[in-house]
């Protein structure tokens, strides 16, 4: 073991020398003579977020050498004591004396709280004064809204399920009350074959002050004539803009390419926003078997769901009414941003991962997933499944998954525009003249035309299975759209270049040159990168996703880090360690 943690911390060490300063995930502190009188704050902002590591024993201002006269000991037993005594709920973790170049370090792996027990606090300045967040490379106190966002974890909000004592039942829309009333009557259970009042208190719309019957929070955003006449902030905004930051203008002086405030009830915001989005995206069209599907730079699916589960999971409370939902779409992304941030015991690791349900306003998602939209469809099924379906879609699309940015007052969903088949791809696969292609084979022309290959394996990182990957691979070569170059075990395939293609190719160029040619040998470690591209960023993702043995997908990930292609989360140990493609990929 120590050896192994030898290892971390001169990995570690390596990357900070390089880098010149602590990271959001490494703090390093000389504490020659005492503890640093600020450590219980980072202790504090690691336990609140995914976790860190505390080094003592440092220099930073000498570039991270061994501190003159620190002592490892007496340093060990002080953070000890501050783990345990001066921080509430303690920090349960082992502290460890590490040989480094000839002198000592002390070791912390702060390990991420549980979030029903957030926030982590200095105990003696109270939750609201001692709670704070890593911010870069150092730390912030949580706001009073912060904290009371993380206390709120420990029950269930009544916000939705309120009266809103100035609306009537007039407010509420008659069609879409017969509506909801006839789906849930034809339910099996017999709950609501009462008076109209009666079944809309039972489902969440309507509650009664003193005597008098009145709209929900939920019940007015489901099915109200106008609810931004008493919430005038609770509606969407929808901006297009022209560059990579908010605010960034065009030569003109033009800020925004569109910008809509999208209001009305909850079905009626999100087809704002839907036809918002169509009207500001690249659109294709790309030929499926005997018909046509539009292709647009981001899936229609993957936006709905991202503002259904905005709208349906934001805070209600009254700190947060004055705030709506936003929608930007730039030229290189699609950011979501609601208020309010994860609730319950969920783990931003497992967003878009796992089906994970924990839900903020119960009494609103029991109405959304009765409330039908145009196409007769609910506008939420309430299965916590909204971001796993986002991401499977995105992978079917050949697009990376979803960046969730996550603090105790936000939640912001960014969708790259990182796509294998976006509007210019499939325009290019379209004039190639080639029909009844597979998505597969979509995939596959994607792939050879940014990276120059692709194999079965770079296949199956996109959520291909692999005998289906070979049908599609020889396919496109048997119609001379491909080249098949190696042996059987270790094929990969090239575009054609027109000599074999019976003039499919004639006259045709991509819109961009292959960002980077991949040999043959070099296959192997470009499915990995492609395997992280699709949302497996763990080594055990990898090597399920890929088939592989564990140690063989270590190896590739080490090779892909030594050549900083990959960049790890966090340190090797740690069971929160993810890994991201470099721009240098």
């Amino acid at each position: 073991m120590t050896e192994e943690l030898e290892a971390v911390v001169a990995v570690q060490v390596a990357r900070l020398r390089r880098l010149a300063t602590d990271t959001a995930t490494v703090e390093v502190k000389a504490a020659v003579g005492k503890l640093p009188k600020e450590l219980g704050e980072t202790l504090s902002a690691f336990s609140n977020g995914s976790g860190g590591v505390v080094i003592l024993g440092l220099s930073e201002a000498d570039r991270f050498i061994p501190a003159p006269g620190f002592q490892a000991g007496p340093i060990r037993d002080a953070l000890a004591g501050l783990c345990s005594d001066a921080m509430d709920p303690p920090v349960r973790a082992d502290i460890e004396i590490v040989p480094f170049e000839g002198a000592e370090v002390v070791y912390l792996e702060v390990p991420p709280l549980d979030p029903l027990m957030r926030p982590s606090h200095v105990r003696s300045k109270g939750a609201y004064g001692g709670s704070f967040v890593r911010s870069g490379d150092g730390d912030r106190r949580l706001t009073a809204y912060e904290v009371t966002q993380l206390l709120s974890s420990r029950g269930q909000p009544k916000e939705d399920s309120e009266a809103v004592e100035d609306a009537t039942l007039e407010d509420l829309d008659g069609e879409a009350v017969a509506e909801l009333l006839r789906r849930l009557r034809h339910a099996p259970t017999r709950a609501f074959d009462v008076d109209d009042v009666t079944a809309l208190r039972r489902a969440g719309a309507v509650t009664e002050v003193d005597g008098v019957a009145h709209p929900t929070l939920a019940g007015l955003l489901c099915m109200g004539v106008y609810p931004q006449q008493f919430f005038p902030q609770l509606f969407v905004s929808f901006v297009a803009l022209p560059g990579s930051t908010l605010g960034e203008s065009m030569s003109d002086g033009t800020r925004f390419l569109d910008n809509v405030n999208c209001d009305g009830t909850i079905p009626q915001m999100l087809e704002g926003v839907l036809a918002a989005a169509r009207r500001n995206m690249r659109q294709a069209a790309v030929i499926r078997g005997g018909g046509r599907d539009d292709v647009f730079d981001y899936p229609v699916e993957v936006i709905r769901e991202l503002v259904v589960n905005a709208l349906l999971h934001r805070d209600y409370s009254p700190h947060s009414l004055g705030t709506q939902v936003q929608v930007e779409l730039y030229p290189d992304r699609l950011v979501v941003k609601s208020p309010g941030g994860l609730f319950g015991n969920v783990d931003p690791s497992q967003l878009g991962v796992e089906e994970v349900s924990s839900t903020r306003n119960a009494a609103l998602a029991r109405l959304l997933a009765d409330v039908v939209l145009h196409d007769g469809m609910p506008v939420s099924e309430n299965r916590g499944s909204g971001l796993s379906f986002a991401v499977q879609r995105l992978r079917r699309a050949g697009m990376s998954p979803p960046e969730f940015d996550v603090s105790p007052g936000h939640l912001h969903v960014t969708v790259p525009q990182h796509a294998l088949l976006d509007p210019s791809t499939v325009q290019w696969i379209e004039s190639l003249g080639a029909t009844a292609l597979s998505n597969e084979q979509h995939i596959a022309l994607a792939l050879m035309r940014s990276t120059g290959t692709v194999s079965n394996e770079m296949l199956r990182a996109w959520g291909v299975e692999s005998h289906t990957a070979t049908v599609a691979l020889r396919g496109l070569t048997e119609r001379g759209l491909a080249l098949k170059r190696g042996g059987r075990r270790y094929a990969t395939y090239e575009l054609a270049d027109g000599s074999g293609s019976d003039g499919l190719f004639a006259g045709v160029l991509p819109a961009s040159p292959p960002q980077r040619r991949v040999s043959s040998g070099d296959s192997k470690l470009e499915a990995v990168l492609q395997a992280v591209l699709a949302g497996k960023d763990t080594t055990k993702a990898i090597s399920q996703h890929l088939g592989l043995e564990y140690t063989a997908t270590t190896r590739r990930i080490n090779a892909l880090l030594q050549q900083g292609r990959l960049q790890a989360t966090a340190p090797p140990r740690s069971k929160h360690r993810r890994f991201i493609v470099t721009g240098d990929s």
